[in-house]
């Protein structure tokens, strides 16, 4: 059984599905996380041992020290003495400015490192410290994994170590076609499903809906917003100051493995991220068969095109809110849509096949 050491945030949703399917295929996982709470997420997954060191919470919010946080040298001596101990096969880091790192410091080959987004896009723009630990930490790698194109072209910026494309992949069987047989056909509900920060779009998306309801037409419109995140507050203060806090539900966090049934109340999926490296919430939506309308940036390129998603621009409620009505006024042929984008989902990135591209890679590295 090949041991793989993770260093990860054990709390992510991306983690906690690699983790689970990487258990499912037989291998051994120790993984290594550091956050501000413990965690008992992994406490009944088969050959999966899960060391969480806590650290102060103000210290690991703050965004100046995002890979201080993860450096700091009382946890990494005990973080490296115990994958010295386990003595892993493979080393694999989730994020590269933070555990890649200190991956990067442990010394370990094979190492590869996940680059998910963020830590590529924003984190060697906030000062040259910031881009010399990412070209490091990417450098050290044996070789790098991208959940795109558009992050692969990204990271190459910074290193020229080998990059592989290895999508999240969607559970195809979970997020199956809604039926809506309990959906209220009075009502229209827009959803979508992010995490509550300013990059993904959600006030475009509030300030569209408000606009729309501005039409007594439009009156029944209801706004289903699944998330949380430090963001919301100001969420919530702008829809009272827009008269709409009513119309919306904001439902707080909801784990992967409930969202299913948020996504049957949905007539229409709108995922309004002014950046993103890969659209995660999109896939959901396509693979349930609901139309999608999401804003036109690279990684939602990456995940359908126009005869799947119908695009709008970045930022623009406006150009949103149109495109919001013109779904509602020809449903059918954006229902059409919807039935293409499944099939892509099932062609390109299920759970399966993706999981199975990580799962070579790794008998590569150890053949």
């Amino acid at each position: 059984m090949p041991k793989l050491a993770i260093l990860a945030d054990p709390h992510s949703t991306h983690t906690i599905k690699w983790v689970k399917n990487l258990s499912r295929k037989g291998f051994q996982i120790l993984l290594i996380g550091i956050s501000d709470k413990p965690t008992s997420l992994y406490n009944d997954v088969p050959n999966v041992t899960c060391e969480c060191y806590i650290v102060n919470k103000k210290v690991h919010r703050k965004r100046k020290l995002d890979f201080i946080k993860l450096t700091n040298l009382k946890h990494f001596f005990k973080i490296k003495k115990t994958i010295k101990d386990y003595d892993p096969d493979i080393l694999h880091s989730f994020y590269a400015s933070s555990y890649g790192l200190i991956g990067a410091l442990c010394s370990i080959k094979p190492f590869v490192i996940s680059v998910w987004g963020s830590d590529v896009f924003e984190f060697p723009k906030k000062s040259i410290l910031h881009k010399l630990v990412l070209k490091f930490s990417l450098n050290r790698a044996t070789c790098i994994c991208a959940t795109g194109k558009g992050l692969k072209t990204e990271s190459e910026k910074y290193t020229s170590n080998k990059i592989h494309v290895i999508p999240f992949g969607i559970n195809i069987d979970y997020f199956k076609p809604v039926t809506n047989t309990q959906k209220n056909t009075i009502t229209i509900t827009i959803g979508t499903v992010k995490h509550f920060k300013k990059i993904y779009g959600i006030e475009t998306l509030i300030k569209s809906i408000s606009k729309l309801k501005e039409d007594k037409n439009y009156s029944n419109l209801k706004l289903l917003l699944i998330g949380d995140g430090e963001e919301k507050k100001n969420y919530i203060k702008l829809a009272n100051k827009l008269g709409i806090v009513n119309d919306i539900n904001f439902t707080g966090f909801i784990s992967n493995e409930q969202l299913h049934p948020q996504y049957q109340k949905m007539d229409i999926v709108v995922i309004p991220s002014i950046r993103e490296s890969f659209g995660i919430s999109v896939l959901e939506g396509m693979s349930c068969e609901i139309p999608v309308i999401a804003s036109d940036i690279s990684g939602f390129n990456e995940v359908g095109n126009t005869e799947t998603i119908t695009f709008f621009k970045p930022e623009n409620e406006i150009d949103l809110a149109n495109k919001i009505k013109a779904c509602i006024t020809d449903y059918k042929a954006y229902k059409v849509k919807a039935v293409k984008a499944r099939k892509r989902v099932v062609n390109l990135f299920s759970e399966k096949a993706c999981l199975e591209k990580k799962v070579n890679l790794y008998k590569q590295l150890l053949s």
